[in-house]
C-alpha cells in the first residue's frame, strides 16, 4: 500500500498547533492528508478535541484566502472561514506538510453550499414547483458552474497540492442530509414518500436547466406535466396512494421516455464539469479525484463507510473493474463506533487490519481514513503501524 490517506479538518491544526499535528499525524504512518478547502455546514460531535467537543460549522465558508484576481469577475464569491482572518492556516498547514513529506489533497466541496444558495437561489437547483434547494446549486447554472471552476483553480495554481478531492461537484437531492449523515435544518416530512417520489422531487427544473436540455432536444416540458401530475395525484391522495400511479421510477420512465433524456442532459453535464475541472488542475501539475470512474478523475475514490468485511471486498472489486488504465483507486474506511443500523463497526486495530487487507488484496491501490476530527482517539492509534503490517 501506497501514501495511506487520513480526512482532517483545518480547526483541529487550529486547536491544536499546525507543526504539532503534522508531526502527529506522519509518525501514524499517514503520507496524505485529505485537507478541507471548501465546506458545507454541520454540527459535530469532536470526541478527543482539545477545544470544543461540540461544534457548529461555519456554513459554506473556505478555509483558504482566494487570490483576488481569480474572482475578480465572478458573479459568486467565496467566504473566508474566520480561521483565515488574519491569515492563511491552509497555506500554513500545506508548508508544514511538505517539510514531512505529506502530501495535501484538498478536501473540496463544490455544489452543496447552503450559505451560497440563500444569496443566489437563482443558482440553485428549483423543484417541478419552482422552489429553491439552498443547499444545492446546479451545474447547469453557469455562475454556479463558474464558481467552482474558479474554486478548483484558485487552489490549484496557489498551493503544493497533490490533488483536488471532489465532492457534490454533482446534482444534489432535495434532502439536505442522507442515509448516515442527517441534515440540520429540521428537515419534516408530513407524508410518506416512496423511492419514487422522493426522486421526482430532486429533478431540477432550474431555467439553466431547462433551457439547456431543450436546445438539446429534451422535451423539458413533458417531464415538468408528467412529474407534476404525478406528485399532485400523490399529494392529494395521501396518506393513501392512486394504484393508477407509477410506482417505481423504472415505471415511470416507461410512462415519461422524456425523462431518460432529461437525465442523459444531467449525465452530460455533469462529466463536461469534470472535464473542466480536470483541464485546470491539470495544467498545474494536479491530479483530479472523484467518487465517480469518469475518464477525467486521476484517482476514484469510493466510500466503504461501515460496511463488512464481505462488502469491502465487493465494493472494491466492482470499483477496479470501472476503472481505467490511468486511474487509481482508493478505497475509505470510516473510523469511530456505529448506532445500531450505521453498518458495521471496526472495533478494534486487527478489524481495521483486516479491512485494510482487504481493500487491498482486492484491488484498492490505498485506504483513507475517515476522519481525525470524528474519530475516537484509541481508533486513531490504530492506524500506528498498519501499513507495515504491525
Amino acid at each position: 500500500m501506497t501514501r495511506p490517506g487520513l480526512f482532517v479538518y483545518p480547526w483541529n491544526f487550529a486547536e491544536e498547533g499546525v507543526p504539532q499535528l503534522v508531526e502527529y499525524v506522519r509518525s501514524l504512518g499517514i503520507e496524505r492528508l485529505y485537507l478541507t478547502s471548501a465546506y458545507h455546514a454541520g454540527f459535530f460531535l469532536h470526541p478527543h478535541s482539545t477545544g470544543r467537543r461540540v461544534r457548529m460549522l461555519e456554513d459554506g465558508v473556505v478555509y483558504f484566502r482566494p487570490d483576488q484576481p481569480t474572482w475578480d469577475s465572478s458573479l459568486i464569491h467565496p467566504e473566508v472561514s474566520k480561521y483565515c482572518s488574519a491569515g492563511n492556516l491552509f497555506a500554513d498547514i500545506c508548508e508544514a506538510a511538505r517539510q514531512f513529506d505529506l502530501e495535501i489533497s484538498a478536501w473540496t466541496v463544490c455544489l452543496h453550499n447552503t450559505r451560497l444558495g440563500l444569496l443566489h437561489p437563482e443558482s440553485t437547483i428549483h423543484n417541478v414547483y419552482g422552489d429553491s434547494y439552498p443547499h444545492a446549486l446546479t451545474p447547469g447554472d453557469p455562475a454556479a458552474r463558474d464558481y467552482v471552476v474558479r474554486l478548483v483553480a484558485d487552489l490549484a495554481k496557489n498551493y503544493s497540492l497533490h490533488s483536488i478531492l471532489l465532492e457534490a461537484p454533482n446534482y444534489r437531492g432535495r434532502a439536505h442530509g442522507g442515509t448516515w449523515v442527517t441534515g440540520h435544518h429540521h428537515e419534516r416530512t408530513g407524508l410518506h414518500l416512496r423511492d419514487l417520489e422522493e426522486s421526482l422531487l430532486d429533478i431540477s427544473f432550474n431555467p439553466a436547466d431547462v433551457k439547456a436540455a431543450q436546445q438539446a432536444a429534451v422535451d423539458v416540458e413533458a417531464v415538468r406535466i408528467a412529474v407534476r401530475s404525478h406528485l399532485d395525484k400523490y399529494f392529494n391522495a395521501a396518506p393513501a396512494v392512486d394504484e393508477e400511479l407509477a410506482a417505481t421510477l423504472v415505471e415511470f420512465r416507461a410512462r415519461v421516455p422524456e425523462l431518460v433524456d432529461y437525465e442523459a442532459y444531467f449525465r452530460r453535464c455533469e462529466e463536461s464539469l469534470l472535464t473542466e475541472l480536470k483541464a485546470v488542475v491539470q495544467q498545474n501539475g494536479v491530479k483530479l479525484i472523484a467518487s465517480t470512474n469518469h475518464y477525467s478523475a486521476d484517482v476514484v475514490f469510493v466510500a466503504a463507510y461501515g460496511e463488512s468485511i464481505k462488502r469491502i471486498a465487493r465494493i472494491t472489486r466492482n470499483a477496479k473493474q470501472q476503472l481505467a488504465p490511468h486511474q487509481q483507486l482508493v478505497v475509505g474506511l470510516r473510523l469511530g463506533f456505529y448506532s445500531p443500523g450505521m453498518g458495521t463497526a471496526l472495533l478494534s486495530k486487527q478489524e481495521l487490519n483486516r479491512a485494510v487487507d482487504t481493500a487491498i488484496s482486492h484491488g484498492a491501490d490505498t485506504v483513507a481514513f475517515y476522519n481525525y476530527g470524528e474519530a475516537p482517539r484509541r481508533c486513531i492509534e490504530w492506524i500506528r503501524g498498519i501499513s507495515s503490517g504491525q
